[in-house]
């Protein structure tokens, strides 16, 4: 029995480095994708440069968010081994769908529904943790409209006080040399807390059936499926993020930026595992609002908004059904 549990959570961690590599993959855009639609950096250079201050988030900033995910939606001791290894692949399936289609998702959702509708048919509804997860939700609702402020107020203020009243195009020149340069270091200081969710996501659930002793090991293998998730598809969501939903340019990516990293490590640091995606979209989309612009791509956000709303009861159907047969035959 122990040899089937051994390999059991050989298999999850397997599962888990997959899952890592597809939200890797998905969330790079979240960090690197303003400075790439922005031409601040080109695309190659902005997935080494993401993936290393990813790395560094998912091994050094996670603990908190990954507390959550293993023991903030269903109760820790209905976690099983088997139930791990299907909530993982039923998150990645649908991520791995996401990134084919060119779609930003959530990490953050697929696995919440993924541990959702394994624990509501294993464990039944009165093991599930709904003030957490009501927590998770309220923080879903809310980081992408705390995004939307905050780009929006922090475009507008340098508009009003600094952009507008620059009228000489030689210095307006330099003025977005300087700031993409601070784009640069915003976007590496996003990727930091991107990593940090990114690696709870995909690697939590299987950190509560391993126990703590072997936490770090599978963070840090967790975080590598994140870095080769980054070089091998990061560039298929980043140019979405970065170009498709408004046009940017180094003052306008900086304001993006910092209103997302802010957000982001916030809800870090706060433990709830929101989605870096819907932040940065939300960020993008009021910096677009606030330089009074109607060139938003209406068709992509609401591509975005239709996968986010889908990704949940998605995973915690497939979850849920795979557990379901997998169980029957067990």
């Amino acid at each position: 029995m122990s040899k089937i549990l051994d390999y059991l959570i050989i298999l999850g961690v397997a599962a888990g480095i997959y899952l890592a590599a597809n939200i890797g993959a998905n969330d790079i855009g979240n960090s690197m994708g303003t400075a790439v639609g922005s031409g601040v950096v080109k695309m190659r250079q902005a997935l080494i440069v993401g993936a290393v201050f990813m790395f560094i988030g998912a091994v050094f900033l996670s603990g908190n968010v990954i507390k959550t995910i293993s023991g903030g939606i269903v109760a820790s001791s209905f976690i099983t081994p088997i139930g791990a290894v299907i909530a993982t692949l039923s998150a990645g399936i649908w991520v791995s769908i996401s990134i084919f289609r060119k779609t930003p998702v959530s990490g953050s959702h697929a696995m919440v529904g993924a541990i959702f509708g394994y624990g509501i048919v294993y464990a039944g509804t009165a093991h599930i943790q709904w003030n957490s997860l009501l927590n998770i939700a309220l923080s879903w609702i809310s980081s992408p409209l705390l995004g939307l402020t905050v780009g929006f107020v922090f475009y507008y203020l340098l508009r009003v006080s600094l952009l507008e009243k620059t009228t000489s195009m030689a210095v307006r020149g330099r003025l977005e040399k300087i700031f993409s340069y601070l784009q640069i270091v915003s976007s590496c200081f996003a990727a930091m807390g991107v990593g940090a969710i990114d690696i709870a996501a995909a690697t939590g659930i299987m950190i509560a059936v391993a126990g703590s002793a072997a936490s770090s090991d599978i963070r840090v293998l967790g975080a590598i499926g994140i870095v080769s998730g980054i070089l091998v598809a990061g560039n298929r969501i980043t140019g979405t993020v970065g170009k498709r939903i408004t046009n940017l340019v180094p003052t306008r990516g900086v304001s993006a930026q910092i209103a997302a990293a802010s957000v982001i490590l916030l809800f870090t640091f706060l433990g709830m595992p929101i989605s870096p995606t819907q932040t940065l979209v939300g960020s993008v989309i009021g910096v677009g609002l606030a330089r009074k612009t109607r060139d938003i791509g209406g068709d992509v956000v609401k591509q975005i908004v239709s996968s986010w709303a889908l990704t949940f009861p998605i995973c915690a159907v497939i979850s849920g059904t795979l557990f379901f047969v997998i169980s029957s035959f067990l």
